[in-house]
């Protein structure tokens, strides 16, 4: 599945990533779009917080507790009507548990079934190469 969107991660749990979602999500919905919002891991205070930004029920998306079809087809009622979706990691991009390919409950998977491109916050104060190995992965 692919929809029009983004998954919001950092590299570790308050890293920016509540900030910078409600951001995007005021900006882009100020500008005329129309946005959806949906929140990796079993998260109930963030999708809140979209509902605030955004006027609309944010949905929460787990790829340890639901297969690929159920994060499909969660995201795309979430998006139904909406120009564009973004997605709020949780914790570090990549963690989750142990677990087949996929189901581990990371962001990254999230970002995988859905199809979406990450755009990965990073708090670089104190730092000047690493920064840049962080992002170069």
């Amino acid at each position: 599945m692919s929809l029009h969107g983004l998954l919001i991660a950092a590299p570790r749990s308050g890293g920016g990533k509540t900030t910078v979602t409600l951001g995007l999500m005021r900006a882009f919905r100020k500008r005329g779009l129309r946005v959806a919002g949906v929140k990796s891991g079993p998260d109930y205070i963030d999708p809140a917080f979209h509902r605030a930004a955004l006027g609309r029920d944010s949905f929460n998306l787990d790829s340890w507790a639901m297969d690929a079809a159920l994060l499909g087809g969660l995201a795309g009622r979430a998006a139904q009507g909406a120009n564009l979706l973004l997605a709020e990691g949780s914790m570090g991009l990549f963690d989750g548990v142990p677990a087949a390919l996929g189901r581990s409950g990371a962001s990254a998977d999230v970002a995988a079934a859905l199809g979406l491109p990450v755009l990965l916050v990073l708090d670089a104060s104190g730092q000047a190469q690493t920064a840049g190995a962080i992002a170069k992965g």
